[in-house]
């Protein structure tokens, strides 16, 4: 499962990082778009175009996995933020079931309807030539299926924990990082007290 999951955070992690890329090449395309058309008047043909269809396009589904990987999803906790661990992870079971077969059905839809538009060439008209727009259908999919199988791994993970009190899939998320910090700072407290470490403001000492 731990391999698995290692294999989808990485590919989740490199399609995300192309995700940041592309913020970075839309950008600038619209600096120098906008440059030129006031400093030139000779705006760059095509900007608002391949911006709608593939920067815009790729900077909602791309992140898509890695933002399910980091528990990255907005979650209101009006009345989960007092249950026991195990029966919060039965609503967060029910959750990444109902988030999986829904993302699944996304990404085969998406898939196909991108198998279609890939063959038959699908092309949006500008005033002076046609920009290919096919590679963008192709976005929805990929993030959605990322999405779709961290889904899936979370919900054995809950499954697990409902039955075993054993997580099986790593904590990625921000909050968990803190957590760990923190617990480390605490260690590192601790320890101090017993004489063994000193921390101070200006760093550490050992005995």
């Amino acid at each position: 499962m731990r391999a698995i999951e290692a294999v989808a955070s990485r590919v989740s992690g490199f399609v995300a990082m192309i995700g940041g890329i592309i913020i970075v090449l839309m950008m600038t395309l619209v600096s120098l778009d906008v440059a030129m058309k006031y400093i030139l008047h000779k705006p760059i043909t095509g900007t608002l175009e391949i911006t709608s269809a593939y920067f815009m396009v790729a900077l909602v589904w791309l992140p898509l996995g890695a933002v399910t990987r980091d528990h990255e999803h907005l979650e209101v906790e009006l009345f989960t933020q007092h249950l026991a661990p195990r029966n919060l992870a039965w609503f967060k079971l029910f959750g990444c079931v109902l988030g999986a077969v829904y993302a699944g059905i996304m990404s085969f839809q998406g898939f196909e309807e991108a198998i279609h538009q890939t063959e038959i060439g699908e092309v949006w008209e500008t005033a002076t030539f046609d920009i290919p727009v096919y590679g963008a259908r192709w976005f929805m999919p990929i993030g959605t299926l990322l999405a779709a199988i961290y889904l899936v791994l979370y919900a054995l993970d809950n499954l697990s924990f409902i039955f075993t009190g054993k997580r099986i899939v790593p904590d990625h998320s921000q909050h968990s990082s803190v957590e760990a910090a923190l617990a480390e700072a605490e260690k590192a407290t601790a320890l101090g007290k017993d004489g063994n470490l000193t921390v101070g403001r200006g760093g550490g000492s050992a005995d």
